[in-house]
């Protein structure tokens, strides 16, 4: 029963590849136009966020949102998730109407096709290069101030631990904390078990419904010392909805 259940899981998981490289391939000549001109950006937000909900649809994946979804285009804020599967992103543009970018890993702007997303709109970070990360961070706290909504997943990968999450880095609240600016702290609690990180045959992989749970802003309140107390109301945040699975 267990082979013919990963049998079913992985016709599941091939599907949903397919489904990704299709719905990005049809509209690439677009947003290869609106994701490398900056004036253009808003409107390639908007499209990757419908691209997004059709690959959900498409998927048979149900989104279920707890939580006020921040819609003020007045004050910018950081977004910090737990990191439990690639399904995160996906669900990240379905959920937020508002306009925001990844801090994300060096390596995603030298995926083909899928690059096109991190060229230019998203900011990049070598983590293999502290002076480079440093002015990542730098970036980052610019947008901040400029008006722009960030996402950030603290815990900087996927862990193999999932759902129990790995040690928070520091780049987020050092951010917030310069730039006193908001943290909202999101959990993804049935990513996992929908689309796992992992080739195993065996691997946790079906449609079914995601719980995205929204949670009250975390805010700065005494600059740059605060940084360790907006990290641990941050995760503990994010932990209150993981602790009961």
């Amino acid at each position: 029963m267990k082979f013919i259940t990963a049998i079913f899981a992985n016709a599941w998981k091939i599907y949903f590849l397919l489904v990704v490289m299709l719905v990005i391939i049809v509209l690439y000549p677009i947003q290869i136009v609106l994701l490398t001109n900056e004036k253009h950006f808003q409107k390639g937000f908007k499209l990757t966020r419908f691209q997004a909900r059709a690959i959900l649809f498409l998927i048979g994946v149900r989104r279920e949102i707890h939580g006020n979804i921040p819609n003020d285009e007045n004050t910018s804020y950081i977004i910090c998730p737990n990191h439990s599967s690639y399904l995160d992103i996906l669900l990240l543009y379905a959920a937020f109407p508002t306009y925001f970018i990844f801090l994300g890993k060096k390596e995603l702007g030298s995926v083909p096709i899928f690059n096109v997303y991190f060229k230019k709109m998203n900011l990049l970070v070598d983590r293999a290069n502290p002076k480079a990360a440093h002015q990542a961070i730098v970036n980052a706290c610019e947008k901040l101030r400029n008006g722009t909504n960030l996402v950030i997943f603290p815990e900087g990968t996927i862990p193999s631990t999932t759902p129990k999450m790995k040690a928070f880095k520091n780049g987020a609240f050092f951010a917030a904390s310069e730039t006193n600016t908001a943290i909202i702290p999101i959990t993804f609690k049935d990513n996992y078990k929908l689309l796992e990180d992992s080739w195993s045959f065996f691997s946790k992989t079906k449609p079914g419904k995601s719980r995205v749970y929204i949670h009250a802003p975390v805010l700065p309140k005494n600059g740059a010392v605060d940084l360790l107390t907006l990290r641990e109301q941050t995760k503990n945040a994010i932990e209150s909805q993981l602790d009961s699975i």
